[in-house]
Formats: structure tokens, sequence, C-alpha cells
């Protein structure tokens, strides 16, 4: 049964930036696109960087470490076969929660 877990609020991500958030022991990047917020698992497939400490590119993180792109909706690292996992997300009154 799914359910939603708080992992934050909206105005501790400023726009254009990501934060690290924990959901059952995983690690999450939580982005702020301003109109949209994403959550995607936050280890980079390629070496496991830390997706939430990347640059913003459109709809794409950029990993530190190794410079992959990893598309923010879908998971999908550019130019490669691997993804990594989305979460959906919602929004109630600035809070963030997703569903596990």
């Amino acid at each position: 049964m799914e359910r939603l877990i708080k992992v934050g609020n909206c105005q501790d991500i400023p726009q254009g930036e990501g934060r690290r958030y924990f959901l059952n022991g995983e690690a999450v990047g939580v982005f702020n696109l301003g109109n949209k917020i994403f959550a995607i698992s936050n280890l980079c497939p390629h070496l496991g960087g830390p997706l939430s400490d990347g640059l913003i590119l459109g709809e794409e993180v950029v990993c530190p470490l190794h410079y992959r792109k990893v598309n923010l909706k879908t998971g999908c690292v550019k130019n490669e076969y691997e993804k990594v996992r989305t979460y959906e997300v919602v929004l109630k009154n600035g809070e963030i929660y997703l569903k596990s």
C-alpha cells in the first residue's frame, strides 16, 4: 500500500537547486524547478555521485563527479541505458511528500 511521507518544505529548497533527504533509508534528491518539484534517487548510477549537489540545466541535473546528465522527470541518464528511480511528489501547504 502506498503512503505519503513528508520529507521537507518547499521553502527549504531554493529555486534551481536540489537537497538530499532520506526515504526508507534511501537517499533521495529533491529539486525545485520553480514551477515543479522533482524527486529522484540521489545516487548517480555511474559512480554514486550525489545528484542533489549537481547543477540543474532545464529539466536535467548534472552529476558533480563525472558530469552525467539525469532527466528529473524520467530518471533517464543522457546517452546511457541507465536510469535512476523517480518518486511521485505531492505538495500540501508548502510541504513536500513523496509516495512510498
